[in-house]
């Protein structure tokens, strides 16, 4: 049926539910938007789909009442199509805005709802209202942001989430991952989701040694696939605090709030870094800096803007990855001082 264009009377609104289920990223980068809309209407009941295993990060969080579990492919539709009838939803907001996404928008029965702009993988026949702009000059978490001011939400949150960065049970548990690693600490996701989204271990190991050089702790963290790198490093830069596959989303989080600086390259890790606080050198290459960066000033993007840059999933280096292999750990060290030292100094 066709959509209203006319926001919703948030006065009448008693449910919402949030399409956005990957990536981990992207999940991250959307919890300032959600936060920020259950500060402007308390009252909500908020429900969140989000893809198995991600769901993590979500838990425990006092914006979202209902996470609602997204199984991969078009078979499993209708399962969590019959659970998003059953949280009766007002108001649906599909911030993914793929094809199976807005299949869910479809079937969740919610007489409001809206997707973005661009409308891509028939999400704006589907969802219905594609109103959300993305400009191409903007972050992705300001992009996001806008579902909130469809909605009449105008504050951005500017504290991170309480509920990752100082849980109390989520604070233990990280110091004892920690343990008794030198403090100022240095947190490094040694891996990636793709090939020319990752920086080589050998300049990992090298820039943890020359870290470890300069009195910081140095702690590595990935997950089952940067086992073989999180060994190459630790092996190369003894000293290190090897977290590789220990936490979970939530541990993770709870421990990047405990550094002072984080490394990593355009990956999942790096946006949760930066949503609960800490500072990141961000190496990127394959993907654009300003969109898909880290969000807000704090931090510090490492691209040496290839002609090739942005490849996104079609390298044309042949497999050689010169955005990531040419970015030396002399340059990112450079960088890392410089941002330790300026916060260092204002901690």
């Amino acid at each position: 049926m066709p959509m209203q264009r006319d926001p919703p009377d948030m006065r009448r609104v008693e449910r919402l539910l949030v399409i956005k289920t990957s990536a981990l990223g992207d999940i991250a980068k959307t919890i300032p938007t959600v936060d920020a809309i259950r500060r402007a209407y308390p009252g909500l009941r908020i429900g969140w789909v989000v893809r198995q295993g991600l769901h993590d990060l979500l838990v425990g969080n006092p914006s979202v009442d209902e996470i609602l579990i997204a199984p991969r492919g078009v078979g499993a539709l209708w399962s969590v199509g019959r659970r998003m009838r059953r949280f009766r939803a007002d108001v649906l907001l599909d911030m993914q805005g793929l094809f199976l996404s807005g299949c869910l928008a479809r079937l969740s029965g919610a007489p409001w709802r809206c997707t973005w702009q661009s409308g891509r993988e028939l999400s704006g026949l589907l969802t219905g209202n594609p109103i959300v702009p993305a400009p191409a000059d903007r972050n992705a978490t300001e992009c996001l942001f806008g579902f909130g001011r469809v909605l009449g939400v105008t504050e951005f949150p500017c504290e991170p989430p309480a509920y990752l960065a100082r849980a109390p049970e989520l604070s233990a548990r990280a110091d004892h991952l920690l343990g008794a690693a030198p403090r100022p600490l240095v947190g490094m996701h040694v891996g990636a989701s793709t090939p020319n989204k990752t920086w080589p271990a050998h300049h990992f190991a090298e820039l943890a040694r020359r870290l470890i050089g300069d009195g910081f702790g140095v702690a590595l963290f990935g997950g089952s696939s940067e086992a073989a790198a999180g060994e190459a490093v630790a092996a190369a830069a003894p000293g290190c605090v090897s977290l590789v596959r220990r936490t979970g989303l939530r541990e993770l989080a709870a421990c990047l709030a405990r550094c002072s600086l984080f490394v990593g390259g355009d990956t999942g890790a790096t946006h949760i870094a930066a949503l609960v606080g800490t500072p990141t050198v961000c190496l990127m290459g394959a993907t654009d800096p300003v969109r898909t960066g880290p969000y807000g000033d704090a931090h510090t993007v490492l691209d040496l803007r290839l002609p090739c840059s942005p490849c996104y999933r079609r390298p044309t280096c042949g497999g050689r990855f010169d955005c990531m292999a040419d970015l030396s750990p002399e340059i990112v060290h450079s960088a890392c001082l410089r941002s330790l030292s300026a916060h260092l100094a204002v901690g």
